[in-house]
């Protein structure tokens, strides 16, 4: 009880005294935005993405059906997995599809949110794979359904859009936190700051690993004959994104 009344007294001394004597302590430096590069198009607001490809009948093109193509969100993105305006973003953690009602979702509340000193900037094209569907009721067999709609598929650190301009890591977490809630896959929030602190770690955990063992060493000597029951996905991505 005593060290309870104790503790308590201390606590409540320190915040006395921090409020007390909040000049003389040390105070964060303003945030600059001196080197913010605004999109050249001018464009500030998030574009609307078309529910559908478009098609030219002169040219001979026009609407197909496909496979699922399950592979086009296996393994990890290799182009676009940098900011290009080095600010805030949205990534993928693991691969998946972007419907075009997530599209419009996302376009509508993030607009919504943006002040005039401030852009956002898709980073995925729109919706081109298409996705078949049953009407109710019909009977199995006599090949595929009709196109119901399109989606857009995207790897694991895919960078899916950007949020920029005169704006504080604060107010981005505020805007795209609960975005990621809305994809059906997991997306992080993320910045130019947190992509140099990833790529940091990486580095530390592989230069300061003792226990060599991994999959590289067991797929290079087949251990105990693991190239027979790995898939080739497992064998191409190394067992990390399947």
């Amino acid at each position: 009880m005593l060290f309870q009344r104790a503790e308590k007294s201390i606590w409540q001394n320190s915040v006395r005294f921090l409020r007390n004597n909040k000049k003389w302590l040390p105070k964060p430096e303003p945030e600059t935005f001196e080197n913010v590069v605004f999109p050249p198009n001018g464009e500030y607001k998030l574009p609307a993405m078309p529910e559908e490809p478009t098609y030219d009948p002169a040219l001979g093109e026009c609407k197909y059906k496909s496979s699922k193509q399950l592979v086009s969100i296996r393994g990890v993105e290799e182009v676009h997995t940098e900011l290009i305006h080095k600010q805030y973003g949205l990534a993928a953690v693991a691969g998946g599809f972007i419907s075009a009602y997530d599209f419009n979702f996302i376009r509508d509340r993030l607009n919504r949110n943006l002040l005039k000193n401030q852009f956002a900037i898709w980073r995925v094209p729109a919706p081109w794979l298409p996705r078949t569907k049953r009407a109710i009721g019909a009977k199995a067999g006599s090949g595929k359904g009709n196109i119901h709609h399109y989606v857009t598929p995207v790897r694991a650190k895919r960078i899916i859009l950007e949020v920029g301009g005169y704006i504080m890591e604060l107010e981005a977490r505020a805007y795209l936190m609960y975005l990621c809630e809305r994809f059906r896959f997991p997306v992080e929030f993320i910045s130019e700051k947190i992509l140099e602190e990833k790529k940091l770690q990486e580095k530390k955990i592989e230069e300061m690993n003792v226990n060599k063992f991994n999959w590289d060493l067991a797929l290079k000597y087949n251990m105990q004959n693991c190239r027979k029951w790995l898939s080739y996905y497992d064998i191409a991505f190394k067992c990390k994104y399947t």
